[in-house]
């Protein structure tokens, strides 16, 4: 399976994006419809679809938005802690499991479920109470943490990672419905800074914690900690999350299972599988002209049609409605993800890698070198989200901030995305804008993984069976932390270290690649003006 969302950073942009691309969306909900007719049309359909939760946003005083924050900064961080505690762990758990063939899978089952459910669980939140649901998906990610924590070989860890996945999509989800109906708009981007700020916060406890954990007690302990949070967790949002919501029309469970697309959800998953397995097995288990890696990549796009079809047919109940990517700043916000995200998990793994089994880092040393691309996201996010509130334009934003992106690895720019999405939809599409970003960033992300892990394994055999007169196949099985243990001499350590050195750099390089992309997406984003929106909506 692909490769997971791990290293600090890595996953700190990962939901950084999500997040700040959920404020793009709800800002451009204001777009209205200029035909009146079509207006008054959309409102009435609004009031009656059976599958719209009769619910309007609700300010809270100041001391229950601080209290509302800080049980989702608790929530988030949980999020947080759950992908980039694990990424300094990952040549260790290679190691143990002898499964460095495995290392997509730890990172990307969970970013595959992640991003088929989103949709869904959307859409749960809207037929059902928000606290409660935000609570059972709290509990859905600790199982899965406990499955980790507890697993005696590989295939049980990938299975404990989607299942967390599929917690942590209901919390994303859960987290931007609270917010959307607890602050004003003209607030929301420096409230969603502060919930994001608390990536941040891991992205540097985060590797350290891990690389302690992973030297002086066992990277076990990196999940067992997840289940002390998330007990906290839930308890701080059972008393301090006082959703309000009104009295929503009833509608019979088969309504209710098809807005929740189960046929959409099946295929998008079944198509995310079909490509990373042809991308795992392609050209390292397998030719890439063989008939397993052909028709996985044939079953990919069929089951991919089959997805579009379903979506064309569920018209405004589909995961994405074609009305909503014609917006043009969610389009080439969508754009901009994608070379964004896919980069992001490549560098967060293969650094890791690089510090561990190049420099010979111990895992604890390994946290802290990560520090310095972390410290400098928290700092930024939270200035973003004071900058947005008084400056509201958000595509130049991201065109300045590309920069120091591009230079440092930085991850500061999704917030804007956020707020552009914010700006230009209307107000009936915030929860599938939202949606449709954290789609994109866990999907693109996935992706970038599958790809990076392809890259880094199909050059790393090619080099060590070229060089070494170690078995290729001995190197996958050891693991990315026991070099020195398959080097007899210093020279095949050596050479070993080279070939390693050799395989992260092409995978970097992609990454490097991408990351320069979307630079050139941020000019196709409208020009729209957040604070004069939230005018517009009170009068």
């Amino acid at each position: 399976m692909p490769s997971n969302s791990d290293p600090a950073s890595t996953s700190f942009e990962h939901v950084s994006q999500s997040i700040a691309f959920l404020t793009t969306i709800e800002a451009s909900t204001h777009e209205t419809t200029k035909d009146p007719e079509e207006a008054a049309n959309k409102e009435a359909s609004s009031a009656t679809s059976p599958d719209r939760r009769v619910e309007r946003p609700t300010p809270e005083k100041s001391w229950g938005l601080a209290l509302i924050t800080l049980s989702l900064a608790f929530g988030t961080f949980l999020i947080a802690l759950d992908t980039t505690i694990v990424g300094i762990a990952v040549p260790t758990i290679t190691t143990q499991f002898h499964s460095l063939d495995d290392i997509a899978w730890y990172g990307s089952a969970y970013l595959v479920t992640l991003t088929a459910l989103q949709p869904s669980f959307r859409r749960i939140y809207k037929l059902y109470n928000v606290k409660t649901t935000y609570l059972v998906y709290i509990s859905i990610s600790e199982v899965g943490s406990i499955i980790c924590a507890a697993a005696p070989k590989s295939a049980v860890f990938i299975v404990g990672r989607a299942i967390s996945g599929c917690g942590a999509a209901g919390l994303f989800q859960g987290a931007l419905n609270i917010i959307t109906n607890a602050v004003p708009l003209e607030k929301r981007p420096l409230y969603m800074g502060i919930v994001i700020s608390v990536f941040g916060i891991s992205a540097c406890a985060g590797p350290v914690l891990g690389g302690a954990f992973t030297e002086d007690v066992s990277w076990r302990l990196c999940f067992w900690i997840n289940d002390l949070i998330g007990a906290i967790t839930f308890v701080l949002v059972l008393i301090f999350c006082k959703h309000k919501e009104e009295d929503r029309q009833p509608i019979t469970l088969p309504q209710q299972i098809k807005q929740m697309d189960p046929i959409g959800a099946s295929a998008m998953t079944a198509a995310i599988c079909c490509l990373f397995l042809a991308l795992q097995w392609g050209g390292h288990s397998k030719p890439w002209n063989s008939a397993t890696i052909i028709g996985l990549f044939v079953g990919f796009g069929l089951i991919l049609i089959v997805f579009c079809i379903t979506q064309y047919k569920m018209k405004e109940n589909a995961t994405t409605p074609l009305r909503v990517l014609k917006q043009r700043s969610i389009l080439f916000g969508a754009l901009f993800l994608f070379s964004m995200a896919m980069s992001a998990y490549v560098y967060g793994y293969y650094l890791v890698i690089y510090f561990q089994s190049i420099k010979s880092s111990s895992p604890m040393k390994s946290g802290l070198q990560f520090m310095a691309l972390a410290l400098p996201q928290i700092v930024f996010i939270i200035i973003a989200g004071g900058v947005a509130t008084e400056w509201s334009y958000y595509e130049s934003r991201l065109i300045f901030r590309k920069l120091p992106f591009k230079l440092s690895l930085s991850r500061f720019i999704v917030e804007d995305l956020c707020k552009a999405k914010l700006t230009i939809s209307r107000e009936d599409d915030v929860p599938t804008g939202k949606c449709n970003q954290s789609v994109f960033v866990s999907a693109w992300s996935a992706l970038g993984l599958s790809i990076g892990k392809t890259l880094f394994l199909n050059e790393l055999t090619a080099q060590v069976a070229r060089t070494s007169h170690i078995s290729p196949a001995a190197v996958v099985a050891a693991g990315a932390s026991n070099l020195q243990y398959l080097a007899p001499t210093p020279e095949s350590l050596r050479i070993l270290v080279e070939a390693y050195a050799t395989a992260i750099r092409h995978a970097l390089i992609f990454a490097l690649v991408v990351i320069c992309l979307p630079f050139l997406f941020t000019f196709g984003m409208e020009h729209r003006n957040i604070k004069a929106i939230a005018k517009e909506r009170k009068s």
